[in-house]
């Protein structure tokens, strides 16, 4: 179609110098991948024309329906639909619908080279969700961030679509390599990490159950916050927290995950994690905007990593923990203390204090719990351990 076409049609109308080219522009590019007139106007009329492109743009060129890869991958369909599914690909209703292109082939085909390496199914499908789930997250990030700039108010998005819609395609095909490299770095963390738990396994057999500590943060009054701001003013606090957490985690602590208004953060180490709980709350705090004020809770036991994320009971002690815990204020359990004393009974860095002992649902006994701040530069001159409990210098007991 020629620029007299689509002006005929309405779909310039307004447009002159620089911005009518590129909304000529940007038509051309829909109408050679097949989007007719009235699809155009409707984009234009929800201004969501350059919304139109960067979709058209990303989607992958038809190749192969679910029925081809099943065929080709020698896979059952049955199989594919539950890994599809949990990798966040599109299931279509009719399997000879060609949706599909070599890429998820490949992946069909990865399910024989799994097995017979010797992993089932159900040891492979919570490992193939997490990495859905990690996809879809960096999807929802990214997309966002186009999907924004095009929508900015007051800017003609015509302007900017070629733009975006070239951006797009150039996340897909050249960053996608640095994923690459950040997944193989972290594997290789990983992997170190397994294979000293290897060796320090008498059984010679990759430990399921350690001990780890772990650290959860929440939003005082997220909930109430909800009533008085937007909802996207809600999901701003939600990332700077994040964002916050994200900043304080340094290897071995690892921010584990985000769950809304809460983060939660792990590590062998239980010293460096509370270390880390004190700098969050120090950002959090230090910046005077107003934000809800964060509470933390730290406890330590015997958990189970599984696909990226823990279980156990120190996961659930360190939310019943936090869920106690005063504003802008790091709450340990004994356990975490004990521990932390003993990586340095001459030198400790922290200084606790007891607070009142707690019971708490599905765990046995009153937890004896403390609130832990960094000991200030030059209070013990003498080497002697201090936990100032009831405003005194009283020597640490064990």
């Amino acid at each position: 179609m020629a620029e007299g076409d689509y002006d005929r049609a309405g779909l310039l109308e307004g447009l002159t110098g620089d911005a009518r080219r590129t909304r000529v522009s940007v038509l051309e590019s829909l109408a050679a991948d097949g989007v007719d007139i009235d699809a155009m106007r409707d984009a234009i009329d929800r201004d969501r024309l350059g919304l139109l492109l960067l979709e058209r743009t990303l989607r992958p060129e038809d190749g192969h329906s679910l029925n081809d890869v099943c065929r080709v991958a020698d896979i059952d369909i049955e199989v594919v639909r539950r890994w599809f599914q949990a990798l966040g690909r599109p299931l279509a209703p009719d399997p000879d619908e060609p949706i599909y292109t070599d890429e998820d082939v490949e992946i069909a085909e990865r399910i024989h080279r799994y097995r017979s390496l010797g992993f089932s199914d159900e040891e492979m499908m919570p490992v193939v969700r997490a990495i859905g789930r990690g996809v879809l997250n960096i999807a929802d990030a990214l997309g966002g961030l186009l999907g924004e700039a095009l929508l900015q108010p007051g800017e003609p998005e015509p302007e900017m679509a070629l733009r975006y819609a070239t951006e797009a395609r150039r996340i897909v095909e050249d960053d996608s390599l640095h994923l690459v490299h950040l997944v193989a770095a972290a594997l290789a963390d990983r992997i170190r990490s397994h294979a000293l738990a290897v060796e320090e396994s008498s059984a010679g057999r990759l430990r399921g159950a350690q001990e780890v500590t772990v650290c959860f943060a929440d939003l005082v009054g997220f909930t109430d916050l909800g009533e008085s701001v937007s909802a996207v003013e809600l999901s701003e606090v939600a990332e700077m927290l994040s964002a916050c957490a994200t900043e304080v985690s340094a290897w071995p602590v690892r921010l584990a995950k985000t769950i809304g208004d809460a983060v939660m953060l792990v590590s062998p180490d239980p010293t460096l994690l509370v270390t880390a709980a004190l700098d969050l709350v120090d950002a959090w705090s230090s910046e005077g905007d107003g934000r809800p004020a964060l509470r933390v809770g730290v406890a330590k036991g015997v958990g189970v990593p599984h696909a990226g994320d823990w279980f156990g009971p120190p996961v659930n002690l360190a939310s019943r923990v936090t869920e106690t815990a005063r504003p802008d204020h790091v709450t340990i359990t004994a356990a975490v203390r004990d521990a932390v004393v003993a990586a340095a009974p001459q030198d400790p860095p922290f200084v606790f204090r007891a607070a009142a002992p707690r019971k708490f649902k599905g765990v046995r006994g009153a937890q004896r719990l403390y609130r832990v701040q960094r000991r200030p530069s030059g209070e013990i001159g003498n080497g002697t351990p201090i936990d100032p409990v009831n405003g005194g210098g009283e020597p640490i007991s064990h």
